[in-house]
């Protein structure tokens, strides 16, 4: 039998035409001997309506390999395709285009079937699987920023996206607490506390500068007391190692420093400042509609117990008894070039420091073992080259590296006056996420930043993004869904009820016919966006939705004298409203009823 492919994620009224067209071609050339199993039918709308509602080149595709006329081989297809009531005409045109016209009364199809589902429509019942989505860890060193924001939207609206197609999802945060970096946290915050009491220390160029780790201080001074300060000899040390903070590996001596004369209050300092951070950070990420289920601390895989290795530690075993570590100089290598990385890679340092890449196999090792069926990880664009190594090492365990997923995030320009704000999380330079939300608003954040690409750069316009007109995406989007509820309002001192089962036959205008025909790809732009985890397909949806609609509502009269007609276009902006709404809801914003 010939198995001709179809195009996925289509409508359902071009997936009916496409397997009348599969099956028509299995009837016609299933005993020609020809091959046709890679030939893919692909049917497009066409622009003139004068040539019908769609059209297909598949008998110019396949004629070559009959060896006949695509004119011929068109003909003969159309005058094997059944019509009926929704399918009224099959035509020929030009070289051998198949032409389809569609029923006016079917486009209508779609508004009942809006109405039946309503916030459900889109939504599949299908059991599709379990999917872990890991966005935005970033390290826990300083509030999350603009830079951050991008991922975090872009991950929790590919969550709500995959759970409205069928999908169990896992949400989680990966606490890079672990490092070098939460021990120059650590000490900044031990410096500033240092500094309430002693006004003639100064603070560290390498630490970390913003006010954020003031606050955290002031906390600690509140909450120890005095329990961390100096006496007068360690007092005089601390200002000559404050004195000679010129080189980056400066800030490590002051970090010995702490450990030295602290002991196992600098690990109470650490942990402090952790929780503090985490706590910013969570409340940060909830003000914008983020919310993550799951919280994987990077310490965590570095613990020993009495009867079992570390996990990191466990992971390298595996890579042993596979063959693909080595020592060299006292250090532990990965044969990662073995698996076509660019060169081999560090597990474990000569003086017995595990890298940070021994802890991201352990971390991924340990996200296969929760049996998901797909593994997304949102990464910033920066992370490009750690894709290879973290593949290889999972190959080099035994892992399937196809349930690995990687949508990498380009950076965010952050423009105010036409002039990019520049940020450093170092040195305290930065606008918070809070910042940005209580500038903007988080719905107008979140739409601005879920709507391009993950992987193109992004200038995010903030006098745009408070803008009231058309050039601001989401109110133009927000407005169509505002001028809905205003119609609504009229026409119930018209009538009272909004129609259920108008004729919508009666919906023939070329406006009406686009705008019924767009509402039917709904259910299949989401299915697209899940499968390719690109969530911007769906601003894309609405904005196209909104130019349809207020071309719409400034040619045409809603409430007119013809109560039939009157029934019918009220019915149709039920469907463009609802739909407005369960596309906005995907996103994380509201739909307004007036603006």
């Amino acid at each position: 039998m010939v198995n001709i492919k179809a195009e996925n994620e289509i409508p359902e009224m071009q997936q009916q035409i496409i397997e009348k067209l599969k099956k028509i071609l299995t009837d016609l050339y299933s005993e020609s001997g020809t091959d046709l199993n890679e030939k893919e039918i692909r049917l497009q709308e066409n622009k003139n309506k004068e040539h019908g509602d769609y059209a297909s080149n598949i008998a110019m595709v396949i004629a070559k390999d009959l060896s006949e006329d695509p004119k011929i081989v068109a003909k003969r297809i159309s005058n094997n395709f059944p019509i009926d009531d929704q399918i009224i005409k099959v035509e020929v045109a030009g070289p051998g285009f198949i032409n389809f016209f569609i029923a006016a009364s079917t486009h209508g199809e779609v508004l009942n079937l809006i109405d039946s589902k309503k916030a459900s429509y889109g939504r599949s019942d299908d059991s599709m699987g379990k999917v872990l989505i890991e966005y935005v860890s970033s390290n826990p060193t300083g509030p999350l920023h603009v830079g951050h924001g991008r991922g975090a939207v872009f991950g929790s609206v590919l969550a709500k996206l995959l759970t409205v197609v069928g999908y169990e999802v896992d949400e989680e945060y990966y606490v890079n607490d672990y490092g070098r970096q939460m021990n120059i946290l650590a000490v900044s915050v031990w410096v500033r506390y240092l500094q309430i009491s002693h006004k003639d220390l100064a603070m560290t160029p390498k630490g970390y500068q913003g006010d954020y780790v003031k606050s955290i201080a002031k906390d600690l001074k509140k909450e120890e007391k005095e329990k961390y300060l100096l006496n007068e000899n360690n007092h005089k040390k601390i200002i000559k190692i404050l004195s000679k903070q010129e080189e980056e590996s400066d800030i490590d001596l002051l970090i010995s420093f702490m450990r030295e004369v602290l002991n196992k209050g600098s690990l109470e300092i650490r942990s402090f400042s952790l929780d503090k951070m985490l706590k910013i950070i969570k409340s940060d990420l909830k003000s914008f509609g983020v919310e993550h289920n799951l919280w994987f601390f990077e310490s965590s895989l570095h613990k020993e117990q009495k009867t079992k290795k570390s996990d990191t530690d466990e992971a390298i075993s595996l890579l042993q008894s596979e063959g693909f570590v080595y020592e060299e100089e006292g250090a532990m290598w990965f044969k990662s070039s073995d698996f076509r990385d660019d060169k081999d890679r560090v597990l474990k340092r000569s003086n017995g420091e595990h890298t940070y890449f021994s802890s991201d196999v352990a971390y991924h090792y340990d996200k296969y073992k929760r049996s998901y069926d797909r593994i997304i990880n949102v990464w910033g664009s920066d992370h490009h080259g750690y894709l290879p190594r973290v593949n290889a090492a999972m190959k080099a365990i035994g892992m399937d590296v196809n349930k690995l997923e990687v949508v990498f995030i380009q950076f965010v320009n952050l423009l105010r006056n036409g002039e990019k704000i520049p940020m450093s999380t170092r040195s305290g330079e930065f606008i918070t996420l809070k910042e940005l939300v209580d500038e903007v608003t988080a719905e107008a954040a979140r739409f601005f930043y879920i709507n391009r690409k993950s992987d193109q750069h992004l200038d995010f316009d903030l006098s745009l993004a408070k803008e009231q007109s058309k050039d601001n995406p989401l109110y133009y989007v927000q407005y169509a869904h505002a001028r809905i509820c205003s119609v609504f309002k009229k026409h119930e001192s018209v009538s009272k009820d909004i129609p259920t089962n108008p004729d919508t036959s009666l919906l023939t205008s070329e406006k009406e016919i686009e705008i019924q025909k767009l509402l039917a790809t709904y259910p299949a732009v989401l299915e697209r966006a899940a499968k390719l985890s690109e969530p911007h397909l769906i601003c894309y949806y609405l904005k196209d939705l909104a130019t349809l609609f207020h071309s719409y509502y400034n040619n045409e009269k809603f409430l007119i004298e013809d109560e039939k007609l009157m029934s019918a276009r009220i019915f149709l902006l039920k469907g463009i409203k609802q739909v407005i709404f369960n596309g906005l809801e995907i996103l994380g914003i509201n739909s307004p009823e007036q603006m």
